[in-house]
Protein backbone atom coordinates (compact mmCIF):
# COMPACT_ATOMS: atom_id res chain seq x y z
CA UNK A 1 0.00 0.00 0.00
CA UNK A 2 1.39 3.52 -0.89
CA UNK A 3 0.68 6.55 -0.89
CA UNK A 4 -2.28 8.36 -3.65
CA UNK A 5 1.05 10.84 -4.57
CA UNK A 6 2.22 7.34 -6.02
CA UNK A 7 -1.09 6.59 -7.81
CA UNK A 8 -0.90 6.08 -11.73
CA UNK A 9 -1.69 9.25 -13.26
CA UNK A 10 -3.55 7.84 -16.11
CA UNK A 11 -5.72 6.21 -14.22
CA UNK A 12 -9.58 6.74 -15.26
CA UNK A 13 -11.40 9.16 -13.39
CA UNK A 14 -9.56 9.15 -10.38
CA UNK A 15 -9.95 11.25 -7.05
CA UNK A 16 -11.38 14.31 -9.53
CA UNK A 17 -9.87 17.40 -7.71
CA UNK A 18 -13.18 18.57 -6.71
CA UNK A 19 -14.07 15.99 -4.63
CA UNK A 20 -13.48 16.65 -0.65
CA UNK A 21 -9.81 16.98 0.47
CA UNK A 22 -10.49 14.82 3.57
CA UNK A 23 -11.15 11.82 0.89
CA UNK A 24 -8.74 12.44 -1.49
CA UNK A 25 -6.36 12.49 1.20
CA UNK A 26 -7.24 9.53 3.00
CA UNK A 27 -7.48 7.51 -0.26
CA UNK A 28 -4.68 4.90 -0.99
CA UNK A 29 -3.07 2.94 -3.80
CA UNK A 30 -3.38 -0.61 -2.95
CA UNK A 31 -1.14 -3.53 -5.68
CA UNK A 32 -2.69 -7.03 -5.91
CA UNK A 33 -0.85 -9.97 -7.63
CA UNK A 34 -2.88 -11.81 -9.32
CA UNK A 35 -5.07 -15.13 -7.87
CA UNK A 36 -5.09 -12.92 -4.40
CA UNK A 37 -8.23 -11.64 -2.71
CA UNK A 38 -8.85 -8.18 -2.23
CA UNK A 39 -11.42 -8.94 0.81
CA UNK A 40 -13.45 -11.69 1.61
CA UNK A 41 -16.98 -12.13 2.28
CA UNK A 42 -18.15 -11.57 5.68
CA UNK A 43 -14.79 -9.46 6.65
CA UNK A 44 -15.99 -6.02 8.34
CA UNK A 45 -16.40 -3.37 5.75
CA UNK A 46 -13.41 -1.30 6.02
CA UNK A 47 -12.77 0.38 2.13
CA UNK A 48 -14.50 1.03 -1.40
CA UNK A 49 -11.79 0.37 -4.23
CA UNK A 50 -11.94 1.80 -7.59
CA UNK A 51 -9.50 -0.20 -9.62
CA UNK A 52 -7.00 1.75 -11.70
CA UNK A 53 -5.23 -0.88 -13.40
CA UNK A 54 -6.05 -4.75 -13.93
CA UNK A 55 -9.79 -6.75 -13.09
CA UNK A 56 -11.08 -8.28 -10.22
CA UNK A 57 -14.14 -10.81 -9.85
CA UNK A 58 -17.11 -10.73 -7.48
CA UNK A 59 -17.32 -13.76 -6.42
CA UNK A 60 -19.38 -15.90 -3.80
CA UNK A 61 -19.04 -19.27 -3.22
CA UNK A 62 -22.90 -21.38 -2.96
CA UNK A 63 -23.16 -24.29 0.08
CA UNK A 64 -23.23 -26.58 -3.09
CA UNK A 65 -19.48 -26.05 -3.40
CA UNK A 66 -20.63 -24.13 -6.68
CA UNK A 67 -18.84 -20.69 -7.15
CA UNK A 68 -20.54 -18.26 -9.26
CA UNK A 69 -19.00 -14.42 -10.26
CA UNK A 70 -21.41 -11.52 -9.66
CA UNK A 71 -19.40 -8.77 -11.64
CA UNK A 72 -16.05 -8.80 -13.80
CA UNK A 73 -14.61 -5.19 -12.79
CA UNK A 74 -12.17 -3.63 -14.84
CA UNK A 75 -10.39 0.12 -14.59
CA UNK A 76 -12.35 2.66 -13.50
CA UNK A 77 -15.27 0.52 -11.93
CA UNK A 78 -15.77 0.48 -8.08
CA UNK A 79 -15.79 -2.44 -5.76
CA UNK A 80 -18.01 -2.57 -2.39
CA UNK A 81 -19.99 0.72 -3.15
CA UNK A 82 -22.87 -1.16 -2.15
CA UNK A 83 -21.51 -2.33 0.68
CA UNK A 84 -21.14 0.99 2.14
CA UNK A 85 -23.49 0.76 4.64
CA UNK A 86 -23.07 -2.71 5.43
CA UNK A 87 -20.79 -4.01 8.39
CA UNK A 88 -19.56 -7.22 6.33
CA UNK A 89 -18.61 -7.63 2.72
CA UNK A 90 -21.43 -9.57 1.32
CA UNK A 91 -19.05 -11.41 -1.62
CA UNK A 92 -15.07 -12.27 -2.39
CA UNK A 93 -13.10 -9.60 -4.93
CA UNK A 94 -10.29 -11.65 -6.29
CA UNK A 95 -7.93 -10.37 -7.99
CA UNK A 96 -7.85 -11.66 -11.61
CA UNK A 97 -4.27 -10.47 -12.56
CA UNK A 98 -1.90 -7.62 -11.15
CA UNK A 99 -4.18 -5.14 -10.20
CA UNK A 100 -3.95 -1.37 -8.63
CA UNK A 101 -6.83 -0.16 -6.63
CA UNK A 102 -7.90 2.83 -4.85
CA UNK A 103 -8.59 2.26 -1.74
CA UNK A 104 -11.08 4.81 0.40
CA UNK A 105 -11.95 4.63 4.04
CA UNK A 106 -15.47 3.20 4.12
CA UNK A 107 -16.20 5.67 7.62
CA UNK A 108 -15.10 9.06 5.41
CA UNK A 109 -16.60 8.14 2.42
CA UNK A 110 -19.74 8.06 4.20
CA UNK A 111 -18.82 11.61 6.29
CA UNK A 112 -18.16 13.16 3.04
CA UNK A 113 -21.60 12.05 1.29
CA UNK A 114 -23.66 13.39 4.44
CA UNK A 115 -21.69 16.92 4.27
CA UNK A 116 -21.05 17.70 1.15
CA UNK A 117 -24.05 17.64 -1.52
CA UNK A 118 -22.02 18.15 -4.23
CA UNK A 119 -19.51 15.32 -4.01
CA UNK A 120 -22.93 13.01 -3.19
CA UNK A 121 -24.34 14.54 -6.66
CA UNK A 122 -20.81 13.81 -8.29
CA UNK A 123 -21.16 10.22 -6.38
CA UNK A 124 -24.73 9.48 -7.38
CA UNK A 125 -24.18 10.28 -11.07
CA UNK A 126 -20.93 8.47 -11.16
CA UNK A 127 -22.17 5.61 -9.59
CA UNK A 128 -25.44 6.02 -12.11
CA UNK A 129 -22.90 5.49 -15.20
CA UNK A 130 -21.16 2.45 -13.74
CA UNK A 131 -24.55 0.79 -13.49
CA UNK A 132 -25.75 1.52 -16.61
CA UNK A 133 -22.21 -0.09 -17.93
CA UNK A 134 -22.98 -2.89 -16.10
CA UNK A 135 -26.70 -3.25 -18.02
CA UNK A 136 -25.01 -2.98 -20.88
CA UNK A 137 -22.46 -5.47 -20.40
CA UNK A 138 -25.13 -7.97 -19.19
CA UNK A 139 -26.93 -7.07 -22.56
CA UNK A 140 -23.57 -7.68 -24.62
CA UNK A 141 -23.03 -11.41 -23.45
CA UNK A 142 -26.32 -12.31 -25.13
CA UNK A 143 -25.40 -11.33 -28.59
CA UNK A 144 -23.63 -14.80 -30.29
CA UNK A 145 -20.77 -12.96 -32.71
CA UNK A 146 -17.67 -11.61 -31.30
CA UNK A 147 -18.08 -8.66 -34.11
CA UNK A 148 -21.38 -7.64 -32.49
CA UNK A 149 -20.04 -7.74 -29.04
CA UNK A 150 -17.39 -4.99 -29.95
CA UNK A 151 -19.60 -2.92 -32.00
CA UNK A 152 -22.04 -3.09 -29.01
CA UNK A 153 -19.05 -1.87 -26.51
CA UNK A 154 -18.00 0.94 -28.77
CA UNK A 155 -21.49 2.29 -29.55
CA UNK A 156 -22.53 2.34 -25.91
CA UNK A 157 -19.31 3.09 -24.28
CA UNK A 158 -17.69 5.88 -26.67
CA UNK A 159 -16.92 9.03 -25.08
CA UNK A 160 -19.06 12.41 -26.57
CA UNK A 161 -16.47 11.98 -29.80
CA UNK A 162 -17.30 8.57 -30.73
CA UNK A 163 -13.79 7.49 -29.32
CA UNK A 164 -13.62 4.19 -27.02
CA UNK A 165 -10.35 3.43 -24.90
CA UNK A 166 -10.26 -0.42 -24.13
CA UNK A 167 -10.67 -0.76 -20.11
CA UNK A 168 -7.09 -1.76 -19.50
CA UNK A 169 -4.88 -4.20 -22.13
CA UNK A 170 -6.90 -6.14 -25.05
CA UNK A 171 -6.74 -9.49 -22.91
CA UNK A 172 -8.42 -7.86 -20.40
CA UNK A 173 -11.32 -6.34 -22.38
CA UNK A 174 -11.89 -9.87 -24.16
CA UNK A 175 -12.45 -11.08 -20.70
CA UNK A 176 -15.11 -8.39 -20.41
CA UNK A 177 -16.43 -9.10 -23.31
CA UNK A 178 -16.40 -12.98 -22.55
CA UNK A 179 -14.28 -13.53 -25.77
CA UNK A 180 -11.00 -15.30 -26.49
CA UNK A 181 -8.09 -12.42 -26.90
CA UNK A 182 -7.26 -14.12 -29.51
CA UNK A 183 -10.38 -14.14 -31.14
CA UNK A 184 -10.48 -10.50 -30.21
CA UNK A 185 -7.29 -9.59 -32.30
CA UNK A 186 -8.47 -11.33 -35.22
CA UNK A 187 -12.02 -9.12 -34.58
CA UNK A 188 -10.32 -6.25 -34.39
CA UNK A 189 -8.19 -6.73 -37.73
CA UNK A 190 -11.29 -8.02 -39.88
CA UNK A 191 -13.34 -4.41 -38.86
CA UNK A 192 -10.45 -2.55 -39.42
CA UNK A 193 -9.74 -4.12 -42.73
CA UNK A 194 -13.10 -3.36 -44.22
CA UNK A 195 -13.46 0.40 -42.89
CA UNK A 196 -15.88 -0.32 -39.95
CA UNK A 197 -13.45 1.23 -37.46
CA UNK A 198 -10.43 3.44 -37.19
CA UNK A 199 -7.67 2.37 -34.56
CA UNK A 200 -5.65 5.36 -33.51
CA UNK A 201 -3.04 3.84 -31.06
CA UNK A 202 -5.30 2.71 -28.23
CA UNK A 203 -8.36 3.99 -29.42
CA UNK A 204 -10.59 2.93 -31.79
CA UNK A 205 -13.63 4.96 -33.71
CA UNK A 206 -16.41 3.35 -35.61
CA UNK A 207 -16.62 4.79 -39.02
CA UNK A 208 -20.45 5.64 -39.50
CA UNK A 209 -21.54 5.56 -42.94
CA UNK A 210 -23.80 8.24 -44.15
CA UNK A 211 -27.38 6.00 -45.18
CA UNK A 212 -27.91 6.30 -49.17
CA UNK A 213 -31.15 7.55 -50.47
CA UNK A 214 -32.36 6.16 -53.50
CA UNK A 215 -32.62 8.56 -56.46
CA UNK A 216 -35.43 6.99 -58.01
Amino acid sequence: MTDLSDALATGPEWCPPTWPDALRESARLCRYEANTYVFKRGQRVESVYQIQTGQVLLRRDEANGESITLQTAGPGDFLAEASLFNAHYHCDAFSGSTSALLAFPAKTLLACLQRDSRFAIDWIRLLSRQLVRSRARAERLTLRSPRERVLHCLRLECDDHGRFKPPGTLMQWAATLGIAHETLYRTLAQLEHDGTIVRDGVEIREVLRPNVVSTK
